[in-house]
């Protein structure tokens, strides 16, 4: 399908049949197994997932102005711990800068929720948001769980993850979710 839907630019998808390869189809992303990748096929292994949109101001620059830097460490540390123990941890970095609504907006947004009267405040995260792009929030992610799919989990023990969004799109592909772990610093 891929090879059809390209026009053909992926010839070696459908001629070398010792590749198995999933290409994500929107955006980019890269995902890190810790422990044996076979056991993110195994049900009866205990599986922790992140799933993290990338965040340049914080992830890489070390902003303070967001929280998703200590998220992102914070599922690193329950995916090591969880593959310590015989499991497996996922951690899924998509490319979807500043909710999909792209970098520059993000630090507009930024600059303006600490110019804002009382200054930056959780509650007023998205209406600040909606003030400078004109939508909350761009990112689409029902097609986020195909990576899941493709790597053959079934089940998640631990979502590691604030979304409501990414948690309905999982458990809507068929995906079971013990726990959904809020994070809260």
């Amino acid at each position: 399908c891929m090879f059809e839907q390209t026009g053909g630019m992926f010839p070696e998808l459908v001629t070398r049949s010792d590749m198995n390869v999933f290409l994500p189809p929107i955006g980019g992303q890269t995902v890190y197994v810790f422990g044996p990748v076979e056991y993110c096929r195994d049900p009866s292994k205990k599986c922790t997932v992140r799933v993290h949109d990338e965040c340049n101001g914080s992830d890489v620059f070390g902003s303070d102005i967001c929280t998703c830097r200590p998220y992102l460490v914070h599922g690193i540390e329950e995916c090591v711990r969880t593959a310590q123990e015989g499991g497996v941890g996922v951690i899924v970095y998509f490319r979807k800068e500043g909710r999909s609504l792209g970098e520059v907006t993000k630090f507009l947004v930024y600059n303006a929720r600490k110019r804002q009267e009382g200054g930056d405040r959780a509650e007023t995260y998205f209406h600040r948001t909606a003030c400078v792009a004109g939508v909350e929030d761009m990112r689409f992610q029902e097609l986020m769980p195909d990576s899941l799919h493709w790597l053959g989990i079934t089940k998640i023990d631990d979502l590691i993850s604030m979304s409501d969004m990414k948690y309905n799109a999982i458990v809507d592909s068929g995906i079971e979710v013990r726990h959904h772990l809020f994070l809260t610093f």
